[in-house]
């Protein structure tokens, strides 16, 4: 399975990147760094402990 989530939605989950950083343990640079798209191990991180942040999953299909 693959995570979209979109950086802007998480930081409103989470009110401020301060927040989202402290939240799984980075950096307030380190969410800067991040694309319009999270990373996504962090993106799966989010989702643990906020599941209702806006995101897609898309299933990888062998070929």
């Amino acid at each position: 399975m693959h995570i979209v989530m979109r950086k802007k939605d998480a930081i409103d989950a989470f009110k401020s990147r301060v927040a989202l950083a402290k939240a799984i343990g980075i950096t307030k640079q380190a969410v800067s760094g991040w694309g319009d798209i999270i990373p996504e191990g962090s993106a799966l991180k989010l989702l643990r402990l906020k599941p209702e942040i806006p995101h897609a999953q898309h299933d990888e299909k062998s070929a």
